[in-house]
């Protein structure tokens, strides 16, 4: 009924289903992108038999590029920072983070394989 009285009054809808088009496209990527994240955190953490707290801090890396000792604490809340610290310190061993900063600026990126 409703396309049918739209063709009645002669409205053109491509400009409407483009637009819907062009934002399901983005948002398909969206969900592509982030389900690579999952499967590639998922494949490493298998492979370099990572703890769940450092497949956590992984996924937060994959998914922003770094992290801090500070991001972590807020992800793994309860956590011992010193455990937390190690964990970290175990992915730069493994080759799947690398230091970047000094101190209290200290971040752990992506390494660069």
């Amino acid at each position: 009924r409703a396309i049918q009285s739209v063709r009645e009054s002669d409205l053109d809808l491509t400009p409407w289903l483009e637009y819907f088009a062009d934002g399901l496209a983005t948002q398909l990527h969206e969900v592509q992108s982030l389900g690579e994240q999952v499967i590639r955190r998922d494949a490493l953490a298998l492979q370099h038999h990572l703890n769940d707290r450092q497949r956590l801090a992984l996924g937060y890396a994959l998914e922003h590029g770094a992290i801090t000792v500070q991001e972590f604490d807020g992800l793994a809340a309860g956590v011992n920072r010193r455990t937390l610290q190690r964990d970290l310190t175990g992915l730069v061993e493994k080759g799947l983070l690398r230091t970047e900063g000094a101190t209290n600026r200290l971040r752990y990126a992506l390494a660069t394989n």
